[in-house]
C-alpha cells in the first residue's frame, strides 16, 4: 500500500483558499497510479477539505445536493496519494488507490469504458469487473440507465 496523502485541517484550508471555484464547485480528476483516469467528478469546499485531512476522496453530488466519500455504498474507495492543481487554480487532479473492483456504479473499472466511433455511436471498450446490481441495488441504476444509449 502507497502512503496516503492527508494533511492537517490549517494547511487544508491554506491550500483551499489558493483555488477558483465556480458556483461552489471545482472539478476533480482521479486516476490511478498508472495514468488511468478513473473518474471525474466535483468538489465543494467542505468535501475538499475532507478529502485533505482524511486522505480518501470525497465528492460533492449535484443530484443528491450532498458530500459524498467515494465507496460509501460499495466499500470501493479511492485512498488520495498524490494532488495537482492546473495552472488557473480551477481543477484538480488527483492520484488514488482505487480500493475493489473499480470506479465506475455502472460495473467498470473506469467510468471512461466507452469509446466513440467514427459512426457516431459510443462502443464498449471494457468488460465489467463487478455485478452493480448487487453492490448498489436496482434503483440507483435506473437513473443512470436513463442517460446511457448502450
Amino acid at each position: 500500500m502507497t502512503k496516503l496523502f492527508k494533511m492537517s485541517s490549517g494547511n487544508a484550508r491554506k491550500l483551499v483558499s489558493k483555488l477558483v471555484f465556480k458556483n461552489g464547485l471545482i472539478p476533480a480528476v482521479a486516476k490511478n497510479n498508472s495514468g488511468k483516469v478513473l473518474m471525474v467528478g466535483f468538489m465543494n469546499r467542505k468535501s475538499l477539505l475532507k478529502t485533505l485531512t482524511t486522505g480518501y476522496m470525497h465528492y460533492y453530488s449535484r443530484s443528491r445536493r450532498r458530500i459524498w466519500m467515494k465507496g460509501e455504498e460499495s466499500g470501493f474507495k479511492q485512498r488520495v496519494l498524490e494532488v495537482r492543481v492546473n495552472c488557473e487554480n480551477n481543477s484538480l487532479l488527483f492520484t488514488v488507490e482505487q480500493e475493489g473492483l473499480g470506479a465506475c456504479h455502472m460495473g467498470y473499472e473506469t467510468c471512461f469504458y466507452r469509446k466513440a466511433s467514427i459512426r457516431g455511436v459510443f462502443k464498449k471498450v471494457e468488460e465489467k469487473k463487478f455485478n452493480p446490481k448487487r453492490v448498489y441495488g436496482p434503483s440507483r441504476l435506473k437513473t443512470s440507465k436513463k442517460l446511457l444509449k448502450e
